[in-house]
């Protein structure tokens, strides 16, 4: 369709009265005053639109814990095996830093012989905490107890 045609129909139906209402000097001059208000506007709002992102990248790129060498650490189980798997395997022991931000370690796997050394994200890490055994367990139970096995007092121990 041709652009006669098509301002023909535009009139017709009142959509466009008169299609050059001015002329193209004091276009152009509006033209220039504006578009660099515009772009300055469109430079600020990146400029605020990047500074929000940035805030809350960072809110969530934090750090859990600051990892030292020589830490014990659990390492989360990535490995795609079937269902049922254990989340978390360890203890690893931290053998050095691999980056300035903390975000990455090689580890080691505790009282393996074969010095294999692998490498973990922050992210898949956590500090380890020793459990407690069985033996802790029967110590624990026979100290609260008197010499005839019964407990001694009617309230737990606080």
């Amino acid at each position: 369709m041709s652009n006669s045609i098509l301002l023909h129909i535009l009139r017709r139906y009142n959509i466009i009265k008169n299609p050059k209402t001015y002329d193209t000097e004091s276009w152009l001059k509006y033209l220039n005053a504006r578009i660099s208000l515009i772009y300055g506007k469109a430079l600020e709002n990146i400029k605020k639109a990047q500074e929000h992102q940035k805030k809350f990248y960072y809110k969530k790129a934090k750090i859990k814990y600051d990892y030292q060498v020589g830490d014990l650490i659990t390492r989360k189980n990535l490995e795609k095996s079937t269902f049922p798997k254990e989340r978390w395997s360890g203890p690893w022991v931290i053998v050095k830093k691999n980056n300035a931000e903390g975000t990455a370690y090689t580890i080691k796997k505790q009282g393996d012989s074969s010095n294999y050394l692998s490498t973990a994200n922050a992210r898949h890490m956590r500090k380890w905490y020793q459990g407690i055994n069985d033996e802790d367990l029967n110590a624990m139970a026979t100290s609260s107890r008197g010499e005839d096995g019964v407990k001694d007092t009617l309230w737990p121990d606080i």
